[in-house]
């Protein structure tokens, strides 16, 4: 994913270990009837912050995917491509019947 995502599961994880266990989501009626001193309380708010950064990232890249969307098809209006293609076409026919010879510099 990304380095900020990565760095907070790294963080995350050497706080509670890879398998912190079970907690309910934060905020919800479950997570509020548990005791401050509850490890499942604060696990659930490291779960909820990590998921966010990952949220973060993920919308990031979905906006680097727009933008190179976008230029792409910048690109491809930007020129009458079967016009290109009629001009190739041409030049391989001439080159192919020999009524057009390329130019060559010598050296």
């Amino acid at each position: 994913m990304s380095d900020a995502y990565t760095e907070v599961r790294a963080y995350v994880q050497r706080i509670v270990g890879t398998h912190g266990g079970p907690a309910p989501a934060a905020g919800s009626p479950a997570w509020c009837d548990l005791a401050d001193s509850d490890r499942a309380k604060m696990l659930a708010v490291l779960h909820a912050g990590t998921r966010a950064v990952l949220e973060d990232c993920v919308a990031a890249i979905d906006d680097r995917r727009r933008e190179s969307k976008a230029a792409a098809v910048e690109v491809a209006q930007a020129e009458d491509w079967s016009a290109v293609a009629r001009r190739v076409r041409n030049r391989d026919q001439a080159l192919r019947s020999g009524a057009y010879v390329e130019r060559r510099v010598s050296v």
